[in-house]
């Protein structure tokens, strides 16, 4: 991973999360203005585990789905190319290859993991932009002089989705508050 910012929290109060981003990148770093951007800050800190017993099960299966639609869902297949199911790997009934019937959605990557092979369906920026504005209400963040330094603020639209950012939180991440091209 590319870490492109640190990120600092206060940790949260209500709905609200407080921090800081110190950019990887040096001064005069432009630093994402878009409610995407709160939601994948809030996806990253959960990815790498903080707080990962306070979110709910619905809510950890959302942000699973927002990193699918952000980085594209792996569909798992057999050695011929026929679907399996997700959580078991049986065989899907009826039998179907990905590639029917995914077509045009697949990116062209593939790989395997823990003996069985996956393809790649293609990002879903629109969607993601999408679900962001459900699960961010607003994202305001403020350069520091130098550039190299920003605060933010993060507000949920439920208290549900800054439940794992609790307590003071200190992570590095890659996202950059850009969407991947579908």
């Amino acid at each position: 991973m590319t870490t492109i910012f640190e990120v600092l929290t206060w940790g949260r109060e209500g709905t609200r999360v407080d921090g800081r981003l110190t950019s990887r990148l040096g001064r005069g770093t432009r630093f994402p203005c878009g409610t995407e951007f709160g939601l994948q800050l809030l996806m990253d800190a959960w990815f790498q585990g903080f707080g990962t017993m306070a979110l709910d099960l619905g809510t950890a299966k959302e942000f699973e789905e927002c990193f699918e639609l952000f980085l594209g869902k792996q569909v798992w297949t057999d050695d011929e190319g026929h679907l399996l199911d997700a959580a078991t790997k049986a065989p899907v009934q009826p039998r179907v290859k990905a590639a029917d019937h995914y077509a045009d959605r697949l990116d062209g990557s593939a790989g395997s993991s823990g003996g069985y092979r996956y393809l790649v369906l293609k990002p879903q920026g629109e969607e993601f932009l999408r679900r962001a504005a459900a699960i961010i209400a607003s994202f305001a963040i403020e350069s520091e002089p130098g550039g190299e330094k920003a605060r933010f603020t993060i507000e949920a639209a439920d208290p549900r989705y800054v439940a794992h950012m609790e307590r003071h939180l200190y992570f590095q991440t890659a996202f950059n508050g850009r969407l991947p091209a579908a």
